[in-house]
């Protein structure tokens, strides 16, 4: 059973505190995109809080916006909230940190204390007595109802999470990073039994040492790797030295268990990373990283291999690519592998030919991933099955509300065999007082055995400042003559909502139905969050 457009995620609106001063905005890049989420390379550590907008400028010109549902050290997952103009890996996002406080300009007396590492008073060097913990709680609850030949069915699920975010606490070097989600599954099935199922995760768990103006970073503990992104959740430790030009790494730890997210040392992970990078005042960004990982279940080799990464950004080029290596030992060779191996392959390429006018390329034959996203559609499902192969399309903005766009891809294998897809893309963004916004998407696609079309919309608007509402849905036909039926038609709609109440607390809510194929989808989704 698909899930359909669940949690946009419990994100709210960052308050500048009285008394801090807002830094300037800082930019950086997209690094991977599906269907409904942005990856980009910034992160806790780079000012960034769950909830905070992020705005994608291309060309000078507003693309889209993004909220960020999702954030490790230096990577963040984002919700695409208003995707006017069509979005690309390598795109400039740019947001403003989180609030800093001000320089300390009273006197020291006995009662204020320094705290050693920190500066005197009046310097800009952070001061550790005015860090405190912050965070979320949320509760959330979803209902699912199927039925069809395939059978019927329910199940809910409630949920409750809290996240906390600390950094210097009790005035020493020291920060805190915790997530952890619960949740009870009930379902009931269409022979009226009934079966629950409760899990708690933690998918955070790691305490940071890291004195402000210093190049030198430690964290201990559950957390995500920020520079290897092959390397995703693992329990263990992790070293960071950076300077102004350049910056290295090491880590060491073990993967969770895969179901419970248990503690488990089944499976374990090293590696180390250098990297080159622009410095903060340059014009165009870029940066090269270099990474070797080792994996080891036992005491038997799981995987050995390079990781290569460019990126270039300026004002018409965005240029980024990954690329992985494994070397394989003797036994494996003794199967067929060779002794060196290219694996996971990405790259894309964006050029402005003109003002609001660009062209992009892309190539991608990586492996399946784990997303940071809770939301399946029959679009997202389509475009996850495409996402293999070559692509190359252009865009066109108009007048920074408007945007057509048109790309081909071919897909040389995945879970759609070889085929190819025909995408135009319609959008128009912030018309009116009430910023109404519409996007429309029409794809055809030709496979060695299914053939069809898929259409979506949505349309959004915001009546008022903290209150935000989308009506969206969409129809996929397929033609499949080895099939039964030998033709599929699937058909869904729904409808979001979010309000932001007293700039603390979040509401959402969501109803989505989807009609066809061997089943009837029904949804309904609500979740409040309060952020301190």
């Amino acid at each position: 059973m698909q899930l359909v457009r669940v949690a946009l995620a419990f994100f709210l609106i960052a308050t500048p505190a009285i008394g801090q001063q807002t830094p300037a905005a800082r930019a950086f890049r997209i690094t991977y995109l599906t269907a409904s989420t942005a990856y980009i390379d910034a992160g806790r550590d780079d000012g960034l809080r769950e909830g905070d907008s992020v705005r994608v400028v291309h060309g000078g010109e507003p693309a889209a916006l993004l909220r960020v549902s999702y954030l490790a050290s230096h990577q963040a997952a984002c919700d695409l909230v208003s995707p006017s103009v069509a979005v690309a890996v390598g795109d400039t996002v740019t947001f403003h940190p989180a609030a800093l406080p001000q320089p300390d300009t009273l006197a020291d007396t006995p009662a204020r204390r320094r705290v050693p590492g920190v500066a005197a008073a009046g310097t800009s060097r952070r001061d550790y007595r005015s860090s405190r913990l912050r965070g979320r709680i949320g509760a959330r609850y979803l209902s699912v109802w199927q039925g069809g030949s395939a059978g019927g069915g329910r199940w809910s699920q409630p949920a409750l999470d809290i996240r906390l975010d600390g950094q210097s606490l009790g005035g020493a070097p020291i920060g805190l990073v915790l997530d952890i989600r619960t949740r009870r599954t009930s379902t009931s099935r269409a022979d009226g039994s009934r079966v629950s199922d409760g899990r708690t995760r933690v998918y955070q768990a790691a305490i940071q040492v890291n004195t402000p103006g210093s190049p030198f970073r430690l964290s201990a503990g559950r957390q995500f790797s920020p520079m290897l992104s092959s390397v995703s959740l693992f329990d263990g430790a992790m070293a960071d030295f950076n300077q102004a030009g350049w910056g290295m790494g090491v880590f060491a730890g073990s993967e969770p268990e895969p179901i419970e997210f248990g503690y488990s040392g089944a499976v374990r992970d090293y590696g180390a990373y250098v990297q080159l990078h622009s410095r903060p005042e340059s014009k165009d960004r870029w940066s090269m990283t270099l990474g070797g990982i080792g994996s080891y279940a036992q005491r038997i080799t799981n995987r050995e291999f390079v990781y290569l990464q460019v990126a270039w950004t300026s004002r018409r080029l965005s240029l980024y690519g990954t690329q992985e290596i494994d070397y394989y030992r003797p036994w494996k060779q003794l199967i067929g592998e060779h002794p060196v191996s290219p694996t996971s392959t990405y790259a894309s390429l964006r050029y402005e030919a003109a003002k609001g006018l660009s062209f992009s390329t892309g190539f991608d034959n990586r492996r399946n991933v784990r997303l940071y996203r809770d939301a399946v559609t029959p679009e997202t499902a389509f475009d996850d099955s495409f996402r293999q192969g070559i692509w190359g399309g252009l865009s066109l903005q108009m007048g920074g509300r408007g945007r057509v766009a048109f790309d081909a891809r071919t897909n040389g294998g995945g879970s759609a065999g070889r085929a190819s897809a025909y995408t135009l893309s319609l959008g128009i963004d912030r018309l009116t007082r009430l910023a109404v916004s519409a996007r429309s998407r029409t794809t055809r696609y030709l496979g060695p055995r299914e053939s069809g079309w898929l259409q979506s919309l949505a349309v959004g608007g915001a009546p008022s400042p903290s209150l935000h509402i989308e009506l969206n849905g969409g129809i996929r036909v397929g033609q499949d003559p080895l099939a039964v039926p030998d033709h599929v038609r699937v058909v869904w709609i729904g409808a979001d909502a979010d309000l932001n109440l007293a700039r603390a607390w979040y509401l959402i809510g969501s109803a989505t139905r989807e009609v066809g194929g061997f089943e009837t989808n029904n949804q309904l989704y609500g979740g409040l969050s309060y952020r301190f």
